[in-house]
């Protein structure tokens, strides 16, 4: 992606409709809806799970390009907005058997808001976290009751970041759907979202095996010129139907983020008593991300007896344009990170831009058979042709070009009524992070990776209702990030294998659990390592991550339901030497619901308490750069259906 995550998260903490036929804010849950411990977001703003779509084993479904939209290959330049999507959900281990062509690093599946047969006016206010305010409007109208409907949406932000940045966002969705019967749907959509005044969080590197000395958080100490302004846009259309007994499924997407400025601010050389030696800001004006995808897939299902066979048949293919480059990169000098050092803005200067353009086709075949009380058995072969040019106005590069054969295969097995073991082996092409901004080739992406993943595991249906999962996991890539001159390239080869473990499902009556954890055991290796330029544990890992949500309706007052989440992970990597870590720590979030009705019509109060103990920790980038975590933060959500 090429927009600063955290502007996006915070974007992103919007509310819209839970399902076509409730479409009520009033109803969203992660918790009660989550199958698993694996990831789930319900329109954005609950997120629950180990995994999100930019973190599962240790790396990102984003980044590697294994996004879909209503299950067809989706290449997303930019991040989505809730006015358009109902919700995420991360496929990985065995729930990822229903997909014919599987991911190494997982799926991240977003969903369509869909309207219903009813007329639905949904408001949302929130106030905070870090005194942010936004307001939301969602609207579904059926055209001719539920064959022809209309969704749209606006939400206007100030939020607040932990840093003490106070961006202002807009986001505005509209789509319609048309379906005249169980045998077609089509649903085109278009959905932008304008970012201005996003001040730069200060990135802080040290200048030895240390932590940044402790700095005030939620307050600004960055520069006030140092920010950004972007434009995001997606638009498309799904269509799904059948026809003579094939099931077919047409998405055609594009995707475009377009950067009117951006700034980084930059600390190097930081002391332990948190003096910097430099400051350096890189600003760029006029990039640009953009990307036309899409995915035909046909399929054909044959019933033999118990046993249900399809046979899919899928083309896919991007064509992906980036300009970027050409920064000013301006050095401010000696600087601090705890105290405010605001600056003047300077005259920036701008140099020529570098164009690369990224062309691929891929042809898929799977077999995929289900077998009533037995198990089920996929198995696919991919084809894909990868071109990658770049325009560089400095240095010739030449083209990059791979033509791999892909396959996967993956099965699972009903031991017993309610245990099933699982278990498969992929391979994939996939996308590389882009060079960060403190690379001497900043914004540079490295040709297509090849990848490969296996795992393995068991699934207990404990109870109707509860479910738990305890699965094995290798993955393999190529390695990048900064040498010692600064340039992000390869450095080796990396390999996370670990023991991911789920419970979820209603534990007693109106008390819902989710309990992830996932142990990691990351390892570099190359020619980099055995000459001990860098550790064997990639930045910013760790072994340990546990999260559990819990949910409790009361039950002598059932409109007030109590929430609560724990989250902790163990010591992480902090350098590429790994000769120093960041020590472990747990946060604890609280919160509650409140139903009521006023004039027949559902209202939901939200409150909620993140991190409640203001408990104090580094976050660390792969490049090498800290930024504390957020501190104590309240939220107060009003949300109502009219």
């Amino acid at each position: 992606m090429h927009i600063r995550l955290s502007n996006m998260i915070f974007c992103a903490l919007a509310l819209a409709f839970a399902n076509p036929a409730n479409a009520q804010r009033t109803d969203n849950n992660a918790v009660t809806s989550a199958d698993d411990a694996f990831g789930k977001t319900v329109v954005g703003d609950e997120q629950i799970g180990i995994y999100n779509p930019d973190d599962v084993r240790g790396f990102s479904p984003v980044s590697a390009g294994n996004l879909r939209l209503e299950g067809l290959f989706f290449d997303q330049q930019s991040y989505l907005t809730d006015r358009l999507i109902d919700g995420s959900t991360i496929h990985v281990g065995i729930s990822a058997q229903g997909y014919p062509f599987p991911a190494p690093t997982g799926i991240a599946d977003y969903s369509l808001r869909k309207p219903g047969d009813k007329f639905v006016a949904s408001i949302g206010l929130n106030y905070g976290p870090w005194y942010g305010k936004s307001a939301e409007l969602d609207v579904q109208v059926p055209i001719t009751g539920s064959q022809l409907g209309l969704i749209a949406g606006a939400g206007l932000y100030r939020e607040g970041n932990p840093w003490g940045g106070s961006p202002k966002t807009e986001s505005y969705a509209i789509s319609v759907r048309y379906e005249p019967g169980p045998t077609f749907s089509l649903q085109p959509f278009w959905s932008q979202i304008d970012v201005r005044e996003d001040e730069s969080q200060p990135l802080i590197f040290t200048s030895g095996d240390f932590l940044p000395a402790r700095i005030p958080r939620s307050r600004f100490l960055g520069q006030k010129w140092a920010d950004s302004e972007a434009k995001l846009n997606t638009f498309g259309v799904v269509s799904k139907g059948k026809a003579i007994g094939f099931d077919l499924a047409l998405g055609v997407f594009r995707s475009t983020f377009k950067g009117i400025m951006d700034h980084v601010d930059l600390l190097f050389g930081v002391d332990p008593a948190g003096a910097a030696s430099d400051r350096v800001v890189v600003a760029d004006r006029a990039n640009f991300f953009g990307s036309t995808s899409g995915e035909l897939k046909v399929s054909r299902n044959f019933i033999d007896g118990p046993r249900r066979h399809t046979i899919h048949a899928t083309v896919r293919g991007r064509s992906l344009s980036r300009r970027y480059g050409g920064s000013d990169v301006i050095q401010l000098g000696p600087s601090s990170t705890i105290l405010e050092d605001f600056r003047n803005a300077p005259v920036e200067t701008f140099g020529a831009k570098t164009r690369d353009h990224v062309k691929q086709t891929t042809l898929g075949l799977g077999y995929e058979m289900r077998w009533l009380e037995v198990g089920e058995l996929n198995l696919g072969i991919q084809k894909t042709r990868y071109t990658k040019q770049v325009d560089d106005s400095v240095v010739v590069v030449p083209a990059t070009k791979d033509s791999p054969v892909l396959f996967s295969a993956t099965a699972a097995v009903h031991l017993f009524k309610n245990i099933a073991l699982y278990g498969g082996y992929t391979r994939g092409l996939e996308e590389s992070d882009v060079a960060p901004v403190n690379a001497v080739n900043r914004n540079e992406a490295p040709p297509a990776i090849r990848t490969q993943q296996k795992d393995f595991g068991v699934r207990w249906s404990i109870s109707p209702g509860v479910s738990a999962v305890l699965g094995y996991f290798d993955v393999r890539k190529p390695y990048y990030n900064l040498d010692t001159v600064s340039r992000f390239r390869r450095l080796g080869s990396v390999r996370n294998r670990g023991l991911e473990f789920s419970l979820s499902g209603q534990i007693a009556q109106g008390v819902n659990l989710v309990v992830g954890s996932v142990y990691l055991d990351a390892q570099v290796s190359g020619e980099e390592v055995d000459l001990g330029l860098i550790g064997k544990k990639p930045v910013g890992t760790f072994k340990l991550h546990n999260v559990a949500n819990l949910n409790w309706n009361l039950p002598w007052h059932k409109p007030l339901t109590l929430t609560a989440r724990f989250e902790s992970t163990s010591n992480r990597t902090a350098n590429a030497a790994n000769t120093f870590v960041i020590p472990a720590r747990s946060v604890t979030s609280l919160g509650a619901r409140y139903r009521l009705t006023i004039g027949g019509k559902p209202i939901l109060i939200r409150g909620s308490v993140d991190n409640i103990f203001n408990k104090f920790g580094w976050n660390v980038g792969g490049s090498g750069f800290f930024v504390p975590n957020g501190s104590r933060r309240y939220s107060l959500t009003l949300a109502t259906d009219l």
